[in-house]
Formats: C-alpha cells, sequence, structure tokens
C-alpha cells in the first residue's frame, strides 16, 4: 500500500499482515500476524511492525512489536510493544517512554476523493 501525508509532503510505503482464520468451527476469530515493512524514502525512515501470533497454549492475542530506524545514520530511534488494538509502551533512543492507549483515541473520518474522481486502481 501507498499513503500519502499531504500536509508533510509525506509518502509511505506499506506491506500488510497475514490474517488468519481461528476457531473456525466454534466461536470464529481472525488474528493478525507476520512481518509489516514501512517505509518513506523522502524522511529516511523506515519500521517493521511484527504481529505476533497467539501461541497453541497460553500467549496474549493482538501482540505486536516495532522498531523505527532512520537508515541515513542506521539509528534506531524507537521500539514500540503491546497490542495493536489495546495499550501500546514506545521507547525511544534517549530513553524516554510513552504509552498510547488506542482505545482512548478519537476517531477521525478518511479524507477521500469523490469515487468519480478515483482512478480505477483505487478504492474506498
Amino acid at each position: 500500500g501507498v499513503l500519502h501525508l499531504l500536509e508533510h509532503e509525506e509518502e509511505y510505503v506499506f506491506t500488510l499482515p497475514s490474517a488468519y482464520a481461528r476457531s473456525i468451527l466454534t466461536i470464529p476469530w481472525v488474528e493478525l500476524g507476520g512481518k509489516v515493512g514501512i517505509s518513506c524514502a523522502r524522511t529516511g525512515y523506515s519500521a517493521t511492525v511484527t504481529f505476533h501470533t497467539k501461541p497453541f497454549y497460553g500467549g496474549k492475542v493482538h501482540r505486536v512489536t516495532a522498531e523505527v530506524k532512520h537508515n541515513p545514520t542506521n539509528t534506531i530511534v524507537c521500539k514500540a510493544q503491546g497490542e495493536w488494538n489495546g495499550t501500546l509502551e514506545f521507547t525511544y533512543s534517549n530513553g524516554e517512554t510513552k504509552v498510547i492507549d488506542t482505545t482512548k483515541l478519537p476517531v477521525i473520518r478518511k479524507k477521500i476523493r469523490p469515487i468519480a474522481k478515483q482512478g480505477p486502481l483505487e478504492s474506498r
């Protein structure tokens, strides 16, 4: 996928995680798993996000770890861990940490072009 941040004149190219159907014979649910790559050529930053699948016994669902890297200097600027649909803890290279509860973030509607003005490969 490609995400354009118009106000920053940045373009992020990213891959998507795999989706796994679990418990299809009982109460079905979907789990994300695998590695996702995100990069921005303009800023020189990239990130690797790993969606961890739940082990057969024990463990948590929706776990994620991530690492943000400044490629020109080969410096890891931030690491993150937690649950992609819950609480995430970010640790920066200067030792500072921040915690974000994604369930408390405001929902912001996407700004999209009218369907008539979208290209043939775009989707709402």
